[in-house]
């Protein structure tokens, strides 16, 4: 863990990233309690008050959100220099809002909190250019969730599964000899957190991008494996042809309005396939 004066310095990087003027960043740096987590636990629920401010330190924390019958989507990994959750500031219109997501420690981490009356009482002494940047700032935050949610709508689980890895890969991947190196420890269920499926069929499709070499495990951790140049796909080990003939395997689908995938048929579907397995090399 590091020193709480570099910490309380971190915090106040991150506010001024979100627009917050750099002596209300201090302030409200200086004012927060730092928090540890061990890897499992809960930060908060949907529900809760959103009555603190939340800023991860160091770590990854997945946001989840609720769905019938007791299950859930991961919707987000949030790694450090994030602020977290939801915070809703006092009204004249009254009312108490919650939380819509839930937060919980995929490693272990270091969270500083700060409370709504601090934060209250510094926002009322910002000027209103100030308060704008922020929310154009929350507002993009909020876009970038609800894009990442339609563009998942509009592709099947194998689809899904090779956007969320794409998408891990860009913010958390390392470069490594064999491709990109994803540090995170990520199980079956998280995937099927990720993109809205079950463990089974996860599985079922991980083990097909393993055994085609483009993404596997290596001392537990996930390998997105460097793209085979094109002039290889005519060698045995190219990695094109195990997703080729899964794509040709698989029964034709048909979209609605908003691609969302429900039977059999159609043009859009198969293009977006084919858009989704260029963007791994195929």
């Amino acid at each position: 863990m590091m020193p709480a004066k570099d910490t309380k310095a971190l915090v106040a990087e991150v506010l001024c990233e979100r627009h917050w003027p750099e002596g209300a960043a201090r302030e409200l740096a200086n004012s927060s309690h730092v928090i540890t987590y061990v890897k499992g636990s809960h930060l908060f629920n949907a529900g809760e008050p959103a009555d603190l401010l939340y800023v991860l330190v160091s770590g990854e924390v997945k946001i989840c959100y609720s769905v019938a019958e007791g299950g859930r989507l991961l919707v987000d990994i949030a790694r450090a220099r994030q602020a977290l959750g939801y915070l809703h500031l006092p009204s004249s219109g009254g009312g108490e809002a919650t939380q819509s997501f839930s937060a919980e420690a995929l490693s272990n981490c270091t969270v500083a909190l700060v409370t709504r009356a601090r934060v209250t009482a510094v926002a009322r002494r910002l000027p209103l250019e100030a308060t704008a940047a922020m929310v154009r700032e929350l507002n993009a935050e909020w876009g970038r969730l609800a894009e990442r949610a339609l563009r998942y709508l509009t592709l099947d689980v194998r689809g899904r599964l090779r956007l969320a890895i794409e998408d891990i890969s860009a913010r958390f991947g390392i470069p490594d000899a064999r491709g990109t190196l994803i540090p995170l420890r990520l199980s079956h269920e998280d995937f099927g957190e990720l993109i809205g499926a079950s463990r089974p069929m996860v599985s079922k499709h991980l083990k097909a991008l393993a055994d085609a070499g483009v993404f596997f495990k290596a001392e537990g951790r996930y390998v997105l494996a460097r793209p085979k140049p094109r002039h290889a796909s005519s060698r045995p080990g190219r990695v094109a042809a195990p997703l080729e003939a899964d794509a040709r395997s698989a029964p034709p689908l048909r979209t609605g309005p908003l691609g969302v995938i429900r039977g059999k048929g159609g043009i859009h579907a198969v293009e977006r396939k084919e858009t989704a397995q260029k963007r791994f090399g195929s």
